[in-house]
């Protein structure tokens, strides 16, 4: 990463934060960046009843939706082991998902008989309601030539769209009747670097909804940790400075300011919002979010900063590039915005010691400011420029190899097309090395004699060469 995780502002201001990372990184080794989204992950999830951020007549929820690209072996799916523990001791559901059908994503109707009667019982399914959805085999979402990922990877994407708005219903019509699901499920997704990354990035708009992590893994960085884990061997974990308890009060903590600010500003009482429907609850959550916050005058000034500095990375690319880098940026500066929320909440905790009546007592609990926008801005920043290093490494790469394999395909095409001959004292049939290049010229809109021979070196390989006095030949290697 472009800094080391301690430097972060956040990461020195708040001690939780810190000791949250700590933890994590002892379970997952050097794999502090995602720590330190775990934590926003479990925030957002058990705020998402609560939290709107109003954008003009639009809005976002607090879930935070990774999808973390990391080579095989290198603490991904191990990672889950402290996220998920702090889930469950905060009462969050969390599940497991690989692979499945149409129903065990959205439901499905169980049809039975009772008293004579026909009854259909609408069977939930996993991206239905509230849950924490650890997807560690990622890589499927790559597939392009299979119809049931495809309808796998557009769920995934309606899901991800923010709670409360009619993109984020999922709807399947079945013989039985239609099904629509409300997702407001957070999503971990991990898998290996993939293979022809721009075709994934350009098809698959999953990757534009999602918080992207990309950490390459060095084989030194491979043996550092084999050592740190070898030396842990038969020994205690150490004594930190927080626990597990500290993270479920402030986690909680949160949960319970957020729902009584909620039931204050709507004026109802706790049991009437217990009583409501989810679909009444989000109407007083949206009729209520432009009251619910404040952001003061330099709020704005400064998330408009960090989106300059975003698109000052991406005047300086080829353009095809920054178009593709352009695709991402709307979702990194809403993540800004979700982060400073996060943050914003973690520093009225911090600042009230976790008095709740304090907090909700004092305005600034529910104000947000260009503080918060820089401590999340430093976060989302590292992993805008991590995320550039790896689109323009891999698509340059890639492009490399297309342009190499079209480079082949040329080289036979003028083989197929040069006069076969055959030479005193080898094998099989030749062409003259100055016909073949000519051919190659024609065939390619006349390139220069330079340029002939420059890709001619590049597809060395294919050709055995031999020479006859001053006359040289080339043979098609057999594959």
């Amino acid at each position: 990463m472009a800094r080391d995780w301690k430097n972060y502002t956040a990461v020195q201001r708040f001690p939780l934060l810190k000791g949250y990372v700590d933890i994590f990184s002892d379970v997952s080794y050097h794999n502090e960046m995602a720590g330190l989204i775990s934590f926003f992950y479990v925030q957002g999830q058990t705020t998402v009843d609560y939290i709107r951020i109003p954008i003009n007549n639009s809005h976002l929820d607090p879930r935070i939706h990774l999808f973390w690209i990391q080579p095989t072996r290198s603490g991904k799916t191990i990672a889950w082991e402290h996220t998920g523990d702090v889930l469950e001791a905060l009462g969050v559901p969390q599940d497991m998902f690989s692979t499945g059908t149409d129903a065990a994503l959205i439901g499905s109707w169980n049809k039975y008989e009772d008293n004579g009667e026909v009854v259909l019982e609408l069977q939930k399914g996993l991206l239905a309601g509230k849950k924490a959805l650890n997807f560690d085999e990622g890589s499927v979402l790559f597939e392009t030539k299979k119809q049931h990922l495809n309808e796998v990877v557009l769920y995934l994407q309606q899901a991800m769209n923010p709670v409360g708005t009619k993109a984020n219903t999922l709807v399947k019509h079945m013989k039985d009747g239609k099904i629509e699901t409300e997702s407001r499920v957070s999503f971990w997704l991990t898998t290996f670097p993939p293979q022809g990354v721009r075709e994934v990035v350009l098809t698959k708009g999953v990757f534009q909804r999602v918080l992207l992590l990309i950490r390459p893994w060095p084989i030194e960085r491979r043996e550092q940790v084999s050592e740190e884990r070898m030396n842990t061997a038969f020994k205690r974990p150490p004594e930190y400075d927080v626990t597990m308890d500290d993270f479920t009060e402030y986690f909680s903590a949160i949960r319970k300011i957020l729902r009584a600010r909620t039931c204050t500003l709507a004026g109802i009482g706790d049991f009437e919002w217990n009583s409501m429907t989810d679909d009444d609850r989000e109407k007083i959550a949206q009729q209520i979010m432009y009251d619910f916050w404040q952001v003061d005058s330099s709020y704005h000034p400064l998330l408009n900063s960090h989106k300059d500095h975003m698109y000052e990375l991406v005047r300086m690319m080829d353009p095809k590039m920054a178009d593709v880098v352009c695709a991402f940026i709307p979702n990194l500066l809403n993540y800004t915005n979700i982060f400073a929320v996060h943050l914003g909440q973690l520093e009225a905790y911090d600042r009230h010691s976790g008095d709740l009546d304090a907090m909700a007592k004092d305005p600034a609990t529910f104000t947000f400011t260009g503080d918060h926008v820089e401590m999340a801005a430093e976060i989302i920043y590292d992993l805008y420029e991590e995320l550039v290093t790896w689109l323009e490494s891999e698509v340059e790469l890639e492009s490399v190899a297309k342009d190499r394999k079209a480079r082949k395909a040329a080289w036979k095409k003028a083989w197929s097309a040069s006069k076969l001959t055959s030479i005193e004292g080898h094998q099989g049939d030749w062409v003259r090395k100055s016909e073949l290049m000519s051919v190659y010229a024609k065939q390619n809109g006349g390139v220069s004699r330079n340029t002939q021979f420059l890709h001619f070196k590049d597809a060395r390989s294919m050709f055995t060469e031999a020479s006859i006095g001053v006359t040289k030949y080339v043979q098609l290697v057999p594959e």
